[in-house]
Protein backbone atom coordinates (compact mmCIF):
# COMPACT_ATOMS: atom_id res chain seq x y z
CA UNK A 1 0.00 0.00 0.00
CA UNK A 2 1.09 3.74 -0.94
CA UNK A 3 1.72 5.21 2.25
CA UNK A 4 1.46 9.00 1.23
CA UNK A 5 -1.10 8.21 -1.76
CA UNK A 6 -3.36 6.44 0.88
CA UNK A 7 -3.46 9.51 2.82
CA UNK A 8 -4.25 11.96 0.41
CA UNK A 9 -6.88 10.46 -0.58
CA UNK A 10 -8.42 10.22 2.91
CA UNK A 11 -8.05 13.94 3.34
CA UNK A 12 -9.38 14.88 0.20
CA UNK A 13 -12.53 12.83 1.03
CA UNK A 14 -12.53 14.10 4.57
CA UNK A 15 -12.41 17.80 2.31
CA UNK A 16 -15.82 16.70 1.38
CA UNK A 17 -17.57 16.08 4.77
CA UNK A 18 -18.80 19.34 5.61
CA UNK A 19 -19.40 18.35 9.57
CA UNK A 20 -16.42 17.05 10.19
CA UNK A 21 -14.34 18.61 13.18
CA UNK A 22 -10.51 18.41 13.39
CA UNK A 23 -11.10 15.86 16.42
CA UNK A 24 -12.58 13.48 13.21
CA UNK A 25 -8.48 14.09 11.25
CA UNK A 26 -6.86 13.55 14.51
CA UNK A 27 -9.06 10.06 15.64
CA UNK A 28 -8.53 8.83 11.94
CA UNK A 29 -4.45 9.67 11.88
CA UNK A 30 -4.18 8.00 15.67
CA UNK A 31 -6.02 5.02 14.45
CA UNK A 32 -3.83 5.13 10.78
CA UNK A 33 -0.92 4.78 13.65
CA UNK A 34 -1.82 2.21 15.56
CA UNK A 35 -2.77 0.38 12.34
CA UNK A 36 1.01 1.11 10.43
CA UNK A 37 2.12 -0.62 13.69
CA UNK A 38 0.46 -3.69 13.00
CA UNK A 39 1.64 -3.79 9.29
CA UNK A 40 -1.63 -2.92 8.17
CA UNK A 41 -3.62 -6.08 8.98
CA UNK A 42 -7.31 -6.15 9.62
CA UNK A 43 -8.84 -5.78 12.19
CA UNK A 44 -6.64 -4.37 14.84
CA UNK A 45 -7.59 -4.17 18.55
CA UNK A 46 -7.79 -1.09 20.02
CA UNK A 47 -8.49 0.65 23.73
CA UNK A 48 -10.72 4.15 24.34
CA UNK A 49 -7.75 5.53 26.38
CA UNK A 50 -4.72 5.06 23.86
CA UNK A 51 -6.53 6.28 21.50
CA UNK A 52 -8.08 9.06 23.07
CA UNK A 53 -4.38 10.08 24.61
CA UNK A 54 -3.30 9.98 20.82
CA UNK A 55 -5.78 11.90 18.69
CA UNK A 56 -5.67 14.77 21.69
CA UNK A 57 -9.67 14.25 22.64
CA UNK A 58 -10.07 15.05 25.88
CA UNK A 59 -14.03 13.67 26.37
CA UNK A 60 -15.30 9.81 25.84
CA UNK A 61 -18.50 11.80 24.25
CA UNK A 62 -16.27 12.96 21.68
CA UNK A 63 -14.33 10.36 20.99
CA UNK A 64 -17.60 7.95 20.68
CA UNK A 65 -19.29 10.27 18.15
CA UNK A 66 -16.12 11.49 16.01
CA UNK A 67 -15.33 7.49 15.69
CA UNK A 68 -19.19 6.59 14.89
CA UNK A 69 -19.03 9.60 12.32
CA UNK A 70 -16.07 7.81 10.43
CA UNK A 71 -17.68 4.44 10.03
CA UNK A 72 -20.77 5.94 9.19
CA UNK A 73 -18.81 7.54 6.67
CA UNK A 74 -17.33 4.93 5.50
CA UNK A 75 -13.66 5.53 6.61
CA UNK A 76 -13.42 2.50 8.90
CA UNK A 77 -15.59 -0.27 10.59
CA UNK A 78 -15.90 -0.21 14.29
CA UNK A 79 -17.33 -3.38 16.18
CA UNK A 80 -17.44 -2.22 20.05
CA UNK A 81 -16.36 -4.83 22.74
CA UNK A 82 -18.86 -4.40 25.97
CA UNK A 83 -15.92 -6.37 27.86
CA UNK A 84 -13.77 -3.60 29.37
CA UNK A 85 -10.77 -6.17 29.31
CA UNK A 86 -11.16 -6.63 25.40
CA UNK A 87 -10.18 -4.05 23.38
CA UNK A 88 -12.45 -3.04 20.38
CA UNK A 89 -11.62 -3.74 16.80
CA UNK A 90 -11.29 -1.80 14.21
CA UNK A 91 -11.25 -2.16 10.14
CA UNK A 92 -9.35 0.24 8.32
CA UNK A 93 -10.02 0.27 4.38
CA UNK A 94 -7.19 0.26 1.95
CA UNK A 95 -6.46 3.33 -1.10
CA UNK A 96 -8.71 1.59 -3.73
CA UNK A 97 -11.58 0.39 -1.26
CA UNK A 98 -12.20 3.75 0.53
CA UNK A 99 -15.89 4.78 0.03
CA UNK A 100 -17.62 8.32 0.78
CA UNK A 101 -21.19 8.86 1.27
CA UNK A 102 -21.34 12.38 -0.94
CA UNK A 103 -21.31 12.14 -4.46
CA UNK A 104 -18.07 13.52 -6.33
CA UNK A 105 -15.54 13.57 -3.86
CA UNK A 106 -11.94 13.87 -5.84
CA UNK A 107 -8.80 14.82 -5.00
CA UNK A 108 -7.94 18.58 -5.49
CA UNK A 109 -5.48 19.89 -7.91
CA UNK A 110 -1.74 18.37 -7.93
CA UNK A 111 0.51 20.36 -5.53
CA UNK A 112 3.45 20.42 -8.11
CA UNK A 113 0.82 21.66 -10.80
CA UNK A 114 0.24 24.72 -8.84
CA UNK A 115 3.76 25.54 -7.40
CA UNK A 116 5.10 25.32 -11.01
CA UNK A 117 2.85 28.10 -12.09
CA UNK A 118 3.99 29.69 -8.88
CA UNK A 119 8.01 29.10 -9.56
CA UNK A 120 7.49 30.42 -13.42
CA UNK A 121 5.72 33.63 -12.23
CA UNK A 122 7.88 34.18 -8.99
CA UNK A 123 11.12 33.47 -11.80
CA UNK A 124 10.01 35.91 -13.69
CA UNK A 125 9.25 38.87 -11.15
CA UNK A 126 12.53 38.34 -10.07
CA UNK A 127 14.23 38.85 -13.09
CA UNK A 128 12.44 41.82 -13.90
CA UNK A 129 13.22 43.21 -10.50
CA UNK A 130 16.72 42.28 -10.04
CA UNK A 131 17.96 45.74 -10.99
CA UNK A 132 15.89 47.33 -7.70
CA UNK A 133 16.93 45.22 -5.18
CA UNK A 134 17.81 48.07 -2.98
CA UNK A 135 14.20 49.21 -2.92
CA UNK A 136 12.35 46.02 -2.33
CA UNK A 137 14.86 45.72 0.67
CA UNK A 138 13.03 48.96 1.61
CA UNK A 139 9.65 47.83 0.61
CA UNK A 140 10.23 44.49 2.57
CA UNK A 141 11.10 46.63 5.59
CA UNK A 142 8.25 48.45 5.15
CA UNK A 143 5.73 45.52 4.68
CA UNK A 144 6.87 44.09 7.93
CA UNK A 145 6.32 47.41 10.04
CA UNK A 146 2.74 47.79 8.39
CA UNK A 147 2.30 44.35 9.15
CA UNK A 148 2.86 44.57 12.92
CA UNK A 149 1.24 47.52 12.92
CA UNK A 150 -2.28 45.76 10.77
CA UNK A 151 -1.32 42.67 13.21
CA UNK A 152 -5.36 42.92 13.64
CA UNK A 153 -6.54 42.19 10.21
CA UNK A 154 -3.87 39.58 9.49
CA UNK A 155 -3.32 37.44 12.25
CA UNK A 156 -4.85 33.84 11.73
CA UNK A 157 -7.23 33.35 14.77
CA UNK A 158 -8.97 29.99 15.61
CA UNK A 159 -12.64 29.49 14.98
CA UNK A 160 -15.38 29.65 17.26
CA UNK A 161 -16.53 26.26 17.08
CA UNK A 162 -13.07 25.01 18.09
CA UNK A 163 -12.95 27.17 21.07
CA UNK A 164 -16.43 26.09 21.95
CA UNK A 165 -15.23 22.28 21.67
CA UNK A 166 -12.38 22.97 23.71
CA UNK A 167 -14.37 24.46 26.53
CA UNK A 168 -17.03 22.04 26.33
CA UNK A 169 -14.44 19.80 26.79
CA UNK A 170 -13.05 21.38 29.99
CA UNK A 171 -16.60 21.44 31.76
CA UNK A 172 -17.07 24.96 30.74
CA UNK A 173 -20.62 26.64 29.48
CA UNK A 174 -20.57 28.06 26.02
CA UNK A 175 -20.84 31.30 27.34
CA UNK A 176 -17.47 31.94 28.36
CA UNK A 177 -15.90 30.02 24.81
CA UNK A 178 -18.31 33.75 23.59
CA UNK A 179 -16.76 35.61 25.91
CA UNK A 180 -13.49 34.55 25.33
CA UNK A 181 -13.69 34.73 21.84
CA UNK A 182 -15.67 38.07 21.76
CA UNK A 183 -12.86 39.14 24.05
CA UNK A 184 -9.70 38.75 21.52
CA UNK A 185 -11.56 39.51 18.69
CA UNK A 186 -12.15 42.94 19.91
CA UNK A 187 -8.31 43.25 20.17
CA UNK A 188 -6.66 41.45 17.40
CA UNK A 189 -5.78 38.44 19.26
CA UNK A 190 -3.11 40.32 21.07
CA UNK A 191 -1.73 39.30 25.01
CA UNK A 192 -2.01 42.44 27.27
CA UNK A 193 -2.97 44.46 24.00
CA UNK A 194 0.63 44.20 22.48
CA UNK A 195 2.19 40.93 21.78
CA UNK A 196 0.51 38.15 19.15
CA UNK A 197 -0.92 35.42 20.75
CA UNK A 198 0.83 32.49 19.91
CA UNK A 199 -1.12 29.64 21.57
CA UNK A 200 -4.85 30.14 21.77
CA UNK A 201 -5.17 27.23 24.18
CA UNK A 202 -2.93 28.34 26.88
CA UNK A 203 -4.77 31.60 26.38
CA UNK A 204 -8.37 29.69 26.98
CA UNK A 205 -6.39 27.80 30.33
CA UNK A 206 -5.70 30.72 31.99
CA UNK A 207 -9.41 32.27 31.04
CA UNK A 208 -10.93 29.08 32.67
CA UNK A 209 -8.57 29.60 35.84
CA UNK A 210 -9.48 33.27 36.02
CA UNK A 211 -13.13 33.12 35.91
CA UNK A 212 -13.36 33.05 39.49
CA UNK A 213 -11.48 36.02 39.69
CA UNK A 214 -13.90 37.69 37.56
CA UNK A 215 -16.93 36.49 38.78
CA UNK A 216 -15.26 37.63 42.31
CA UNK A 217 -14.63 40.56 41.24
CA UNK A 218 -17.86 41.61 39.43
CA UNK A 219 -19.47 40.69 42.67
CA UNK A 220 -17.50 43.15 44.64
CA UNK A 221 -18.23 45.88 42.40
CA UNK A 222 -21.63 45.18 42.66
CA UNK A 223 -21.77 45.46 46.40
CA UNK A 224 -19.57 48.69 46.33
CA UNK A 225 -22.34 50.01 44.26
CA UNK A 226 -25.29 48.76 46.32
CA UNK A 227 -23.61 50.39 49.08
CA UNK A 228 -22.81 53.74 48.09
CA UNK A 229 -26.74 54.27 46.74
CA UNK A 230 -27.72 53.12 49.84
CA UNK A 231 -25.72 55.76 51.71
CA UNK A 232 -27.05 58.37 49.24
CA UNK A 233 -30.93 57.00 50.18
CA UNK A 234 -29.85 57.51 53.72
CA UNK A 235 -28.27 61.20 53.52
CA UNK A 236 -30.97 62.05 51.22
CA UNK A 237 -33.68 60.49 53.90
CA UNK A 238 -32.08 62.77 56.61
CA UNK A 239 -32.60 66.38 56.63
CA UNK A 240 -36.46 65.18 55.63
CA UNK A 241 -36.48 63.69 59.17
CA UNK A 242 -34.36 66.24 61.09
CA UNK A 243 -37.27 69.00 59.10
CA UNK A 244 -39.94 66.48 60.84
CA UNK A 245 -38.14 66.17 64.35
CA UNK A 246 -37.71 69.79 64.57
CA UNK A 247 -41.42 70.32 63.77
CA UNK A 248 -42.26 68.08 66.50
CA UNK A 249 -40.15 69.44 69.08
CA UNK A 250 -40.87 72.82 68.21
CA UNK A 251 -42.73 74.44 71.02
CA UNK A 252 -44.94 78.02 71.12
CA UNK A 253 -43.73 80.53 73.64
CA UNK A 254 -46.67 81.78 76.15
CA UNK A 255 -48.13 84.71 75.61
CA UNK A 256 -47.55 87.45 77.79
CA UNK A 257 -50.88 88.93 79.66
CA UNK A 258 -51.87 92.34 78.50
CA UNK A 259 -51.08 95.28 80.18
CA UNK A 260 -53.95 96.22 82.59
CA UNK A 261 -54.11 98.87 85.44
CA UNK A 262 -54.25 95.99 88.03
CA UNK A 263 -50.57 95.12 86.65
CA UNK A 264 -49.13 98.47 88.34
CA UNK A 265 -49.17 100.32 91.43
CA UNK A 266 -52.18 103.22 91.51
CA UNK A 267 -50.17 106.35 92.19
CA UNK A 268 -50.58 108.25 95.42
Amino acid sequence: MNYIKHLNQILALMDQVDNFKPYHISLYLALFRRWNYERFKNPISISRDDMMRLSKIGSPKTYLKALKDLQRHGFVRYDPSHDPNIGSLINLFTYEQVTCSLVGSKMPPFINNTNSKQTNTLYKEENNSSSNSKNENMKSQSQKTSSIQNHKSTIAHPPFQHIQIYFQEKGHHQSEAERFFNYYESNGWLIGGKIPMKDWKAAARNWMLNIKKFEKKANDTRKKQFEVSANERSHAEKPNKQLANHGRSTKLRPTSQQPSSSNYDEPL
